[in-house]
């Protein structure tokens, strides 16, 4: 009779089971609605048009329209916080830059926590920087320039347009021990005029923003930051092979966050599809004109990766006696 009693006590638990399993099992699969990805820049921006593309082919892939929608200000503080207050249901993601980790070093009181309130989803893509001169200047690469810079009665100004190229023009002003002035612009076509004018001696800048005055002879491009060789400039060599190995993991990175309660599986499911639309050869194409090259790494690869990319931004910070303001 026990026995008997047990083999029912048995299936009224596997009938529990199943009764439970079912929902989840009739439950709608990601995504049922259309998806938000917020630019916190301008439109027709580097950021804003990979984010175009992307959502374009997203929306084929997930079978529901993927938006994008421009929120600019405060160097993408206005438009991150919109995402930071979003319900973390995966239907409101963030494209940034690397101004996304910059700005709590740089800016106080942003209205909201950068590591608290994100989750990581993936790295989109990267882009190399390049440090650019005058071509009227008697520099061919960094090393002449760096020559240059130390000669007595030399007085150099760098040229930025906004927080991170400034602070990679720092990193090269203080690791080599430079008295170099910072000169800040607001955007990256009145430096490049400038510094092909002779009038700022050198820019940290985008090679896309460059390529006009570098096509044209006006400006030469002294080096790029990164592992190897853009396609987009096959001579010019990266920082590292002249002796600058601080510059191999420096990189404009195109980024997706979400709110930070964001259910895993959303999160790996947005990942996936991001990974599968940048290696199309068509997308491909699109971030090779951008300068840029696909990465679509996994979500835990990518929040270590965001963890090593800023302890190199805090400790620059730390080595130029930087504060917020």
């Amino acid at each position: 009779m026990k026995q008997a009693h047990t083999r029912l006590f048995s299936l009224i638990l596997m009938g529990t089971s199943i009764a439970v399993a079912t929902p989840a099992l009739a439950a709608d699969p990601y995504p049922t609605q259309p998806i938000t990805l917020v630019v916190p820049y301008s439109a027709g921006g580097g950021t804003d048009i990979i984010a175009r593309h992307l959502s374009d082919r997203l929306s084929k892939v997930f079978k529901q329209p993927v938006i994008v929608e421009n929120k600019p200000g405060a160097n993408g503080i206005i438009g991150t916080r919109s995402v930071a207050t979003s319900k973390p249901d995966g239907y409101t993601y963030a494209l940034v830059v690397n101004s996304h980790l910059i700005n709590p070093l740089v800016t106080k009181d942003i209205p909201y926590d950068t590591f608290k309130d994100f989750i990581g989803v993936t790295m989109v893509a990267r882009s190399p920087l390049a440090f650019l001169s005058s071509s009227t200047l008697d520099a061919k690469n960094i090393k002449d320039f760096l020559a240059l810079a130390k000669k007595p009665g030399n007085k150099f100004a760098y040229g930025s347009s906004e927080n991170m190229t400034r602070l990679v023009g720092d990193m090269f002003n203080h690791y080599n021990k430079l008295n170099m002035i910072s000169v800040p612009y607001k955007g990256g076509a009145p430096l490049m005029a400038d510094v092909a004018g002779g009038v700022t001696t050198m820019a940290t800048g985008s090679l896309l923003s460059s390529s006009a005055y570098v096509q044209s002879g006006k400006i030469t491009p002294l080096a790029v930051t990164g592992q190897s060789r853009t396609q987009m400039w096959p001579d010019v060599p990266t920082m590292a092979e002249l002796g600058f190995k601080e510059f191999d993991n420096v990189y404009v990175t195109y980024s997706i966050f979400a709110p930070a309660k964001t259910p895993k599986p959303l999160l790996d499911s947005m990942q996936q599809a991001v990974a599968q639309v940048i290696n199309q050869p068509d997308m491909k194409e699109i971030l090779q004109k951008q300068a840029a090259e696909p990465v679509g790494d996994s979500v835990e690869k990518f929040n270590e990766q965001v963890k090593k990319d800023f302890e190199l931004w805090r400790n620059l910070a730390v080595a130029i006696d930087l504060k917020p303001v």
